[in-house]
């Protein structure tokens, strides 16, 4: 039988004039979910089909790819062909149909652990302190890591949500770094920003209206959720 199946494969290769067929299945997968497809052309025998991928690295097939049903689970997001070639009472037979690979949103949510904060926002306690906001006012069991480097090399660091830094004209801030860290499940997620010595000069014409004056608060920052910031980098590390 092995024998009959290779000499078909060779036939297959230079016929180009398939009959047609159908593969019953859905166009939309949900990635990491099993979808099973069948095709509609009898075969001469049970293990008359072969199955396969045009990307084998995205999709896992399950089970036996030589009958007339497959199961296919993808591991990417993205478009890909599946085909099925046929031995027939007529001779072979092949046909395609094209999937795409969609993230559901219990995927997303799980790619980023549940965690909100994508910004944070810069406010000035006084002249020489300088204080940091996470865009999420709820109650939360995560851990903060804060990294702020300043123009000189210095780097400095903090655990605290709303953290307190240090600053100058000449010695400003340059880059900060947020890293959050959910206990449940355990993954991180990093925000950072960078920062030109322009940012935090007093002027009409420069961003640094934005950097208020205001009474350092660990309790009360609503006003400070979600700005809007075209200086936001978001990645997720797992």
């Amino acid at each position: 039988m092995k024998k009959y199946l290779f000499m078909v494969a060779g036939l297959w290769a230079i016929n180009s004039s398939y009959a047609q067929c159908t593969i019953s299945g859905s166009n939309i997968l949900k990635l990491n979910e099993t979808t099973s497809f069948t095709v509609d052309t009898k075969g001469q025998c049970e293990e008359c089909y072969l199955w396969k991928s045009s990307n084998d690295k995205n999709v896992t097939f399950e089970g036996s790819l030589k009958t007339n049903k497959i199961n296919l689970t993808p591991k990417d997001v993205g478009k890909n062909n599946i085909s099925v070639s046929i031995l027939t009472d007529k001779g072979p037979v092949e046909c395609g149909k094209t999937v795409e690979v969609v993230e559901t949103k219990q995927g997303v949510a799980q790619n980023n652990c549940g965690i909100n904060i994508d910004d944070f926002k810069e406010v000035k306690v006084s002249e020489s302190v300088i204080s940091f906001f996470p865009n999420e006012n709820r109650i939360s069991d995560y851990l903060y890591k804060w990294t702020v480097t300043y123009a000189n090399g210095e780097i400095q660091e903090s655990t605290e949500k709303i953290p307190q830094f240090f600053f100058s004209e000449i010695n400003y801030i340059t880059l900060v770094k947020l890293k959050i860290t959910s206990k449940s499940p355990i993954c991180s997620l990093s925000v950072s920003k960078k920062y030109e010595q322009n940012f935090w000069k007093p002027s009409s014409t420069t961003k640094t209206t934005s950097i208020e004056q205001k009474a350092y608060s660990q309790g009360s920052y609503n006003e400070y959720i979600k700005p809007d910031d075209n200086k936001i980098k978001t990645e997720i590390n797992h």
